[in-house]
């Protein structure tokens, strides 16, 4: 699409007004022998004198044509700067508020809707090697506009208060003209490279010297701008913002594209409506629109009326880095121009078009057009009940705009001649705050009655959507853009949403299409469907995804149905090379259909979608953890340990001691309502025989660690240590364990350790318990531990264990729902070396290493498998030095590597559809890798006692050195401090 701003733009638009009027015999005269003599009136667009900006229609014009039609486009009187649409004041003004264009919620510079950058293949790379790398570009005009709206709304609103008959006007409108002059400077700055090398011209030359000549203004005669009223200034400053825009190379991001949901990221992975024919009943339009169309047929001469253009570009414009862009831009249009020189039609042209569009294979039939004073004649009725259309209607979904009279449907449309309005959509207006365009006709209570009963479904209410139609950019027919309003825009951003659904799931049936897009739509009004917004607002990206989630399932390999509750999964530590490559497929029923979803791995990965949220969460989560006293046990020196452990004796016989124990609850364990916020347990020991009982609740794998290295709950944790993390999948619940002494340097120990999460979380005022995750069953491990320690000398240990992990519904820690249920669980064996060296200088250094095998076998899901075992490793080394600087202090520095997959794969096979026009389905079997980048972490701590003890200072810092990000609890980078005084 070209992407010059010309005259037509919305400061110039001229807007037609329409009335009905009845036709004269002698035009009758021009249809063949086959017309009725009963054909109504013939159509006419009657160009009205009206102001686009005001509304009046003037005093002088003669009078009304007695030619006039019923039929007119929707285009007409429609000013996108009248009345209760202005956009000067109120809640839809374009330059502040929540539908500023230039921040907040629809800036069109970044997040989901840009098109700048992210996947969007057109955008990538150099635009241009004269202004380079767009990014930098982009970066520039992002904080050129945020600075410039609110800028301009001061400016707006000062310049509006200025009286013209005060002393001080002329003087006021020389202030306004400087800041105007500012902003003109600025955009010279910001865009200058751009202009000049489109145009060889400046900005001054290229865009504002036009501009301002058509406003009247002459910066250098400031009283010029006292002929500005409000519309004047908001119309003047929209036309500056439209064309510099147009010098930026890229397709035109517009405020409507967030309103409805939808992005080109959508649009291209759905197909962009690949396959499918969009129909346009409309006026013709210029091979310089650069559109997909097959064939036009009907008055094919360009009639200097842009309206077709316009409703043709926001279907299947292309992405081609030019002027506007449509919702399908790989839909092919077929098109025919009903219309005539006197840019009117009637009912038997629009029939013989709906026939040629049929013939001509359309899905999709847009009709921005209507009788004035109805939202849907009963003329239409006649049209649809043809013998010839009626044999075809069936195949396509006909949108049909509203009308622009404000006018509510009074009366009942008798449908009995056709009976199905299973294929058909309404559509009307919506401002960008989602209020009901002040122009836009609305449904009422009225019904497409069948031999005088209104059925379920048929009221006008049940066929309606609402789109946005004010301040639309458009194509101008003349190779430019402009701003339009009207329910004529509303209606083919629905038929662009119906092409992109029809694309994705070439074998659903018109009626299929028409209901996922009205069960989609989201909800305005009053709740449920009502008589204002019909079904509700058009929601693209809700088109796409599943109408109901809770009722998705799966087709296993052997084509069983297995419905799933939704498909999640939690990361745990189980990691895939290519997880966005590697896809589930879910299917949904639809009437007597269905519809598939393909779900890449990374999008049913249980994560926080905003990256910023989720590092501030797990940095506040590591600054807690870690701001705890220094000093563990008390005795005025800084060590690294969290088991702060309070002992009191029960029994004592000889040697033989029964103690209970209590010690501080890891704090990234979930405690539920009525649980204990601290691990208690009891210890049975024999001093002589150094055999020793303990059981209790809490973390069995540091209870169970005999290095004192490794005295934080981090150390064993899967997803933050490296020390037995196989064992820490199974810590948290009870746990019982023994050792025994086999001389003074060797000793046993074994043990079984437990752990049930429920996922969990209290509502802080009602104090109802909730799940996480809807559908995830409860994580249950339990591991068996054995092994043995050895000192081969003073200051040098070693140990060796052995560690089995059964985990009933997960693997590694993670667990899934649909197609990624572990239920029927995974058995994994670990094997784990750990040794403890006293070196000089008062340093000690922990190492530990694990090496993991996870068996092969089936899931109960019937669609997942382990086709080879999964081999994982991780280790940390940890070196402490105690007294640094002075007797008291600290230092404590380690390198981590969590569990970590090194090899394994993962088999899925399920049924997915082979032909995406018929929906036919095979069987296929994808296999997953399993692995990933290596993550790994670096983590520094120092403690001190200042002041003989009444001051404790204490420093730690995190950071991730490499990996993906995979430990999704854990920041890149985390640093902080704790300084505390005793009185």
């Amino acid at each position: 699409m070209k992407k010059f701003l010309r005259n037509t733009a919305a400061a110039t638009v001229l807007a037609f007004a329409i009335t009905p009027m009845t036709s004269v015999a002698a035009w009758a005269g021009k249809k063949d022998d086959q017309q009725s003599a009963e054909t109504p009136t013939f159509l006419f667009a009657y160009r009205g004198d009206i102001n686009p900006f005001r509304g009046d229609i003037s005093p002088f014009h003669g009078d009304i044509d007695p030619f006039h039609g019923d039929i007119n486009p929707f285009r007409g009187d429609i000013s996108p700067f009248y009345g209760d649409i202005s956009p000067f004041w109120g809640d839809i003004s374009p330059f502040w508020g929540d539908i500023n264009p230039f921040h907040g919620d629809i800036n069109p510079f970044h997040g989901d809707i840009s098109p700048f950058w992210g996947d969007i293949s057109p955008f990538y790379g150099d635009i241009d090697p004269f202004y380079g790398d767009i990014n930098p570009f982009y970066g520039d005009i992002s904080p050129f506009w945020g600075d410039i709206g609110p800028f301009w709304g001061d400016i707006n609103a000062f310049w509006g208060d200025i009286d013209p008959f005060q002393d001080t006007a002329t003087s006021d409108y020389a202030s306004v003209a400087a800041q105007l002059q500012a902003i003109f400077d600025r955009a010279e700055d910001v865009f200058g490279g751009a202009v000049a090398h489109e145009t060889g011209q400046s900005v001054q030359e290229a865009v504002l010297a036009d501009l301002l000549a058509r406003y009247g203004l002459d910066l250098s005669n400031p009283d010029s701008l006292a002929n500005m009223d409000a519309a004047d200034r908001s119309a003047f400053f929209l036309d500056f913002y439209d064309g510099l825009m147009g010098f930026t190379g890229l397709d035109r991001v517009d405020h409507w594209m967030p309103q409805i949901n939808w992005t080109p990221a959508l649009s291209q992975a759905a197909g962009a409506g690949n396959n499918v024919i969009v129909g346009l009943l409309d006026f013709s339009f210029t091979t310089e629109e650069a559109l997909n169309v097959r064939n036009s047929k009907g008055e094919r001469d360009y009639l200097g009326f842009a309206h077709g253009a316009a409703v043709a570009g926001l279907i299947n414009a292309p992405l081609d880095g030019e002027g506007v862009m449509g919702l399908a831009p790989n839909a092919t249009l077929v098109t025919y121009n009903p219309f005539d020189d006197t840019l009117s039609t009637n009912f038997d042209d629009v029939r013989d078009g709906i026939d040629a569009l049929l013939t001509g294979g359309a899905h999709v039939i847009n009709m921005s057009l209507g009788v004035p004073g109805t939202t849907f004649s009963q003329d239409w009725a006649d049209v649809f009940s043809d013998r010839k259309i009626a044999r075809r209607a069936g195949d396509a979904l006909f949108v049909v705009a509203a009308g622009n009279d404000g006018y509510t449907q009074d009366f009942d449309v008798d449908w009995s001649s056709v009976g199905d309005v299973s294929n058909l959509i309404l559509v009307g207006s919506v401002d960008p705050a989602n209020n009901i365009s002040f122009f836009s006709n609305r449904p009422g209570e009225a019904c497409f009655t069948v031999n005088g009963v209104c059925e379920e479904g048929n009221r006008l209410m049940d066929r309606f959507l609402v789109a946005p139609g004010e301040l639309i950019l458009v194509s101008d027919g003349e190779g430019g853009v402009m701003r339009q309003s009207g329910t004529s825009f509303a209606a083919p951003m629905v038929a662009g949403a119906a092409a992109l659904v029809q694309g994705r799931w070439g074998w659903l049936e018109s009626s299929d299409v028409a209901d996922v897009l009205l069960r989609s739509a989201r909800d305005l009004g009053a709740p449920g469907t009502d008589a204002v917004y019909g079904r509700g607002l058009l929601d693209v990206g809700a088109a796409m995804s599943p109408l109901d989630p809770d009722n998705l399932y799966m087709v296993t390999g052997d084509l069983k149905r297995r419905d799933v509750a939704g498909a999640v999964r939690t990361r745990g530590r189980l990691t895939f090379y290519a997880a966005d490559e590697n896809s589930v497929v879910l299917f949904e029923d639809l009437n007597d259909t269905f519809r598939d979803f393909v779900v890449s791995l990374d999008d049913l990965t249980l994560d926080m979608s905003d990256d910023e949220l989720a590092s501030t969460v797990n940095a506040e989560t590591y600054l807690l953890e870690r701001n705890r006293n220094a000093d563990s046990n008390g005795d005025g020196t800084a060590d690294f340990r969290d088991t702060t452990e309070y002992a009191a004796p029960l029994a004592v016989r000889g040697d033989f001691r029964i103690t209970a124990v209590m010690s501080s609850h890891d704090p990234r364990e979930n405690i539920s309502d009525g649980e204990l916020p601290v691990q208690i347990g009891i210890r049975m020991s024999d001093d002589v025989s150094g055999r020793e009982m303990r059981f209790g609740l809490g973390n069995g794998a540091l209870a169970f660690s005999g290095q004192d290295g490794f005295g934080l709950f981090s150390d064993h944790r899967p997803e933050t240590g490296g020390v037995n993390p196989v064992l820490g999948f199974a810590s948290g619940g009870l746990y019982g364990m023994a050792g025994y002494t086999l001389d003074t340097r060797t000793r046993l120990n074994f043990g079984v350790s437990t752990e049930r999460d429920e996922d969990m979380y209290v509502l802080p005022y009602s104090g109802e318990e909730r799940t996480r995750v809807s559908g995830l069953d409860a994580y249950q491990a339990t591991a068996f531990v054995g092994g043995i320690e050895h000192t081969l000398r003073d200051g040098l240990e070693v140990n060796l264990s052995y560690t089995l992990l059964r985990e009933d519904t997960g693997f590694l820690g993670a667990q899934g729902t649909g197609p990624l249920d572990f239920s029927g669980g995974t058995m994994t064996d670990a094997v784990t070396f750990g040794t403890s060296v006293a070196l000089p200088m008062a340093l000690n250094f922990d190492a530990s290493a694990t090496m993991a095998r996870t068996r092969a076998g089936d899931f109960d899901s019937d669609v997942l498998e382990l086709s080879q075992d999964t081999l994982s490793t991780a280790f940390q080394m940890t070196m402490t030095r105690n007294g640094l600087v002075s007797e008291g202090d600290a230092l404590r520095v380690s390198l981590i590597q969590p569990l970590h997959i090194e090899r394994g794969e993962m088999r899925y096979t399920a049924a997915g559809v082979v032909d995406r026009e018929s929906g036919t389905l095979d069987v296929s079997t994808q296999t997953w890798r399993l692995g990933g980048e290596r993550p790994l972490f670096a983590e520094a701590m120092y403690g001190t006692y200042l002041f003989s003890g009444s001051t404790e200072f204490s420093l730690y810092s995190r950071v991730e050195v490499s990996g993906d990000r995979q430990s999704d609890d854990i920041s890149g980078f985390t640093a902080g401090g704790r300084l505390r005084f005793e009185f």
